[in-house]
């Protein structure tokens, strides 16, 4: 059985205990609490937590918001779950942005928290085993892109625009090769200082190209023998 670890982001130091107190009892891991964001970065890329439980207000200049960006920008990104007691439309509109997995208000309700882990938690094991996503951003807006979706990736300066089966382009802030790392390899090749493709958009290939609908992308000589590899029968 799966121990869930839960990291609890709540600068408000007895409804922490209390949560903690609650989630101990009931069978999760609890991997810290932190009270600011500085102190929630730390804990979630040290402690490795499988859903965070994340306050809109925290000590500090930056909120609990901009952990949630921050989480959605990492390559281990993971559920969060916003706690708050400010469920006006201006601050519920921001939180929206970053596409948290629910919402909780105070005074949390036990129970509440329990059913809201447990579906954020399936949710994302869900969203894993079968539809990979990425958190692509294009002009300030954030979006939720689908991996199947993506046919290749070029390299433009410090952008990567993105092409869609959808015909549609994202243009990413991103080099190249930090995409790479967080693109599955069972499905993304390197094909070219310049390009990543996503294979199971590939028609056809020669002796220099890949070609995918009316695009060619061209494979380097020193990627070319894996490459042909990975499309040969």
């Amino acid at each position: 059985m799966n121990v869930y670890k839960v990291l609890i982001v709540e600068d408000e130091i007895l409804i922490a205990d209390n949560i903690k107190k609650y989630l101990l009892l009931n069978g999760y891991a609890v991997s810290g609490i932190a009270i600011s964001y500085d102190e929630a970065i730390e804990l979630y890329e040290t402690t490795a937590p499988d859903i965070v439980l994340l306050d809109i207000r925290l000590n500090g200049k930056k909120t609990g918001i901009d952990v949630g960006n921050y989480i959605n920008d990492n390559s281990n990104k993971k559920p969060f779950l916003f706690l708050t007691s400010q469920l006006d439309k201006k601050n519920i509109d921001e939180a929206k942005k970053c596409y948290p997995a629910g919402y909780l208000s105070k005074p949390i309700q036990h129970e509440s928290l329990r059913a809201s882990i447990d579906v954020a938690l399936h949710n994302f094991n869900m969203d894993i085993n079968n539809e990979s996503t990425i958190t692509l951003v294009d002009k300030n807006t954030k979006l939720i892109i689908p991996l199947k979706n993506i046919q290749f990736i070029r390299a433009e300066h410090v952008y990567v625009r993105v092409f869609l089966k959808d015909g549609e382009e994202i243009l990413h802030r991103s080099t190249l090769k930090d995409l790479l790392l967080k693109l599955p390899v069972e499905t993304f090749i390197h094909t070219h200082r310049s390009f990543i493709v996503n294979i199971q958009h590939i028609t056809s290939w020669s002796t220099n190209y890949l070609n995918i609908s009316d695009h060619s992308i061209p494979m380097s000589r020193s990627k070319k023998k894996i490459i042909v590899e990975r499309l040969s029968p």
